[in-house]
């Protein structure tokens, strides 16, 4: 209620800049809409009057509300807590082989295997680190559980911290009327929640960068496509640096010697259509007929903030352009005869439309035919305007022939041209000789 923030009069007004930055993060996270009658007056939506009684970032604020959504919270919330501090793992330049080797075993379910394999997800990683503190805690005393965090490369301070955070926020959670889950949610879910929170962090992988490097040149890191046309790397220390998955999402992004992402999941097209809609762009090409489906169909490119999501998918093209579907569906499988149907009135117009190939062969005149557009008005005009595929009228034609069988039978009239000049004396049907009647066709 306190108007454009661009106007009001601060005793030191922060840099324009980073108002623009601020803005342009909580519409991506959808906390505010602007519009209406005043377009400077900025709202908060449902979502944005959540995210402003967490007592976290509106990204994490964002994951915990997308968590409920999805009911994950449970596992999503020590995730929250542990992105907002400094990370629990220690790497001491004197022993980072040690310390690399204990942390890597959360890279995959501590199931007792020597070699674990790899998933390629930090966030699944730092779950799994909870789980396993959170346990070792409620065995351990004090001391022994400091001890533990020592030899494992845990800062002990920081995971205090991990664990009194991670209550506050429970303890916001529950005023707020946000349910914890009592069934496990998976992995899928929770990477969807935390994806709620990070949509401008999303990158594809650029395949380009993956070809063999010439002679004598090392190949460098996987390069990213990533939001508004930036470019980044996964670090190296990442269990997603050596699968270089597809699609990925990043909770930071860090410029040193370039754009390295920290901390990287590989993620799911579906995952981001799910959270991100509203950032989607979508565009379509080449609308055509398919026979299989019964009708129109085109490709669909969907990018989020530039990053191509989905290249080419296959959709319906009915609810993008039902004009448009309309016309190919009466052009190709009515005129063209692209589809398999047991409906009368169909072999009915094939044997007129052949004796009217057999009319004008006899002519010898393939001007005596109309063209395929007066065909399909001939159907344009009997069918209703809201049938755009097979289904559509299958469902309107079992109702419309009970009324009139013969509404779409199309005559020798229907397909000649109104003014012909048939000279059917000059090309008899037949010829006598020696009393035989003989058929004559025409080619």
């Amino acid at each position: 209620g306190l108007g454009d923030i661009t106007r009001f009069p601060f005793v030191e007004a922060p840099d324009a800049s980073q108002v623009r930055d601020g803005l342009r993060l909580l519409s991506e996270l959808g906390a505010v809409e602007t519009g209406g009658h005043d377009r400077g007056t900025v709202r908060l939506t449902p979502v944005g009057r959540q995210l402003a009684r967490l007592p976290v970032d509106p990204r994490l604020g964002r994951m915990i509300v997308e968590a409920n959504q999805q009911g994950c919270l449970r596992e999503v919330l020590p995730i929250v807590a542990g992105i907002a501090i400094p990370d629990v793992r220690e790497r001491p330049a004197e022993d980072t082989a040690a310390a690399d080797a204990a942390h890597k075993r959360f890279w995959a379910p501590l199931d007792g295997a020597a070699e674990p394999t790899p998933d390629g997800s930090d966030i699944a990683a730092l779950l799994r680190l909870w789980a396993y503190l959170r346990e070792r805690r409620r065995e351990l005393s004090g001391n022994a559980f400091r001890r533990l965090c020592r030899s494992e490369y845990l800062n002990f301070l920081r995971v205090r911290e991990w664990q009194d955070l991670h209550s506050q926020l429970r303890e916001a959670c529950t005023e707020m009327g946000l349910r914890r889950n009592d069934v496990p949610a998976g992995l899928d879910r929770v990477h969807t929640a935390v994806l709620a929170g990070l949509l401008s962090h999303v990158g594809l992988l650029d395949v380009a960068s993956q070809a063999k490097p010439e002679r004598g040149k090392r190949r460098g890191p996987a390069e990213y496509l990533g939001a508004r046309g930036a470019r980044f790397a996964i670090n190296p220390g990442s269990s997603s640096a050596r699968t270089n998955p597809p699609l990925v999402m990043a909770v930071e992004l860090v410029e040193t010697s370039r754009l390295w992402a920290r901390m990287v999941a590989p993620i799911e097209a579906e995952w981001v259509e799910a959270v991100g809609g509203h950032l989607l762009k979508r565009n379509y090409s080449e609308p055509h007929w398919s026979a299989s489906g019964g009708q129109c169909v085109a490709y669909e490119r969907v990018t989020l903030l530039g990053v191509p999501i989905i290249a080419q998918r296959l959709v319906s093209y009915a609810r993008i352009d039902p004009v448009v579907a309309r016309e190919v569906f009466i052009q190709s499988a009515l005129v063209e005869g692209q589809w398999r149907t047991r409906h009368h009135f169909w072999p009915r117009n094939q044997a007129t439309r052949a004796e009217a190939e057999q009319l004008a062969d006899r002519n010898r005149r393939r001007d005596l035919l109309v063209d395929d557009a007066s065909i399909a008005a001939f159907y344009e005009r009997r069918i209703p305007a809201d049938i755009v595929s097979v289904a559509h009228f299958d469902r309107w034609w079992r109702d419309a022939r009970r009324t009139d069988e013969h509404l779409l039978d199309l005559t020798l009239a229907d397909l000649v041209q109104p003014d012909a000049d048939l000279d059917n004396d000059s090309y008899p049907d037949h010829w006598v000789s020696s009393g035989e009647r003989l058929d004559v066709d025409y080619a």
